[in-house]
């Protein structure tokens, strides 16, 4: 209490919080509404309870606080404040209107308190030392409650968001598996109609970014491919899942250097929703396997072969090896002969219409098949199946085709 000097101006301001005591319930009342009239937007019964509560257990603590001549060092939010103030984040009030509650209450505890001591005080010498000792006890009360109430009520919006994001995830996680699910309320819960026509993105990083950045890049990546809002879930640190409304959905732009992404087909209803998504994953697990850098779209359709094959992937590059040989050398010369085989049955075997794929002579395609047969060991059209298989497959798990 250092602004009164003396015992004796302690003694007033003692007498005047114990004259108080029996005012209390009064106090937090009549603190609530003064709140109430100046906050008109909140208008939830439950909240204004809430306020209530918060006002009378901030009123008490005070006034206990003033009577036993306690020092602001030694005050701290009761657990009943700290309680309230976590309750009003649940109910979606924000800091700033908690903030501002507490602005108002210090402005009808000032009022309050200086009419108390116009009422209580025994020696009227005293009266201006024992206003100033209360208003300045509770400007101290008031700077110690924020600060603690801000950090409360930040760890509180965070729990929320973490229990709600958990909560989403599961509620997805849902849509994906249960057989018997409620289509219509499970698309009112996510907000995102489960009976639409969806494109599924898989996202994941390939860097080190923060979370936010990986989900704001997934609505990023929808907005350009739509207007109709997505279903965005945070599925673990590096992995985003997202469902876009794919009416008119477009084709997503290159996101940025450090996010993979994988792209499902477009697909109808609460099958195609879980069919687009697995696709998505599949696309991904092939970008994954051939190591293709972040900043790159891989989409289900350019690789459905090599997804349907690389389940077992070792399996998978050893048919390529075993069929390409010297071939699938990672290469400039090994890939530029690979392109030119797969170019030549691409055009039914024709020397004159590859080179013009090309751009080339078709002399430089006879001999560039020359070579190609030359390493593999056999001329083209021998295991032809197998060997435009493991073309293709060489060129979607080549990184550098990416």
């Amino acid at each position: 209490m250092s602004v009164v000097a003396g015992e004796s101006a302690r003694v007033a301001t003692r007498e005047v919080a114990a004259a108080l005591l029996p005012e209390l319930p009064s106090i937090g009342d009549g603190m609530t509404a003064y709140i109430e009239a100046a906050m008109p937007q909140i208008t939830d019964p439950d909240v204004i309870e809430l306020i209530r509560a918060s006002c009378h257990a901030n009123c008490s603590a005070l006034l206990h606080g003033l009577l036993r001549g306690v020092s602001l060092d030694a005050m701290a939010p009761t657990a009943e404040v700290i309680q309230t103030t976590r309750a009003l984040v649940r109910y979606g009030l924000d800091l700033t209107a908690v903030v501002r509650g507490y602005q108002l209450g210090t402005t009808y505890w000032g009022e309050r308190w200086a009419h108390a001591v116009e009422r209580h005080c025994t020696d009227p010498s005293l009266a201006v030392g024992a206003v100033s000792d209360g208003t300045t006890f509770m400007l101290g009360w008031l700077e110690r409650v924020i600060d603690r109430l801000a950090a409360e009520y930040r760890d509180e919006a965070e729990r929320m968001a973490h229990e709600g994001s958990f909560a989403r995830v599961a509620e997805v996680r849902r849509a994906l598996t249960d057989d018997e699910l409620d289509v219509g309320a499970m698309s009112r819960r996510l907000a995102y109609d489960l009976r639409g026509r969806h494109v599924a993105l898989v996202l994941r990083h390939r860097g080190h970014e923060d979370d936010a950045a990986l989900e704001a890049t997934a609505r990023a990546l929808a907005g350009a491919m739509t207007n109709a809002r997505p279903l965005v879930v945070r599925v673990d640190v590096d992995t985003t899942w997202c469902w876009v409304p794919a009416g008119a959905a477009g084709e997503p732009p290159r996101p940025p250097a450090a996010v993979l992404v994988g792209q499902g087909r477009p697909a109808a209803g609460l099958e195609g929703f879980r069919r687009t998504h697995r696709d998505a994953c599949e696309a991904l697990r092939v970008a994954q396997l051939a190591g293709r850098p972040g900043g790159t779209i891989t989409r289900y359709d350019d690789v459905e072969l090599a997804v349907l094959c690389s389940a077992n992937a070792e399996a998978c590059r050893a048919f390529v090896a075993a069929e390409l040989g010297p071939l699938a050398a990672d290469t400039e010369e090994a890939r530029r002969l690979r392109d030119t085989l797969v170019a030549f049955f691409g055009t039914g075997s024709n020397f004159r219409s590859t080179a013009a794929r090309l751009g080339l002579h078709h002399n430089t395609v006879r001999y560039r098949l020359g070579q190609a047969e030359e390493l593999l060991g056999h001329s083209a059209g021998q295991r032809r199946l197998q060997l435009e298989l493991a073309l293709h497959l060489a060129a979607r798990l080549d990184a550098q085709q990416s």
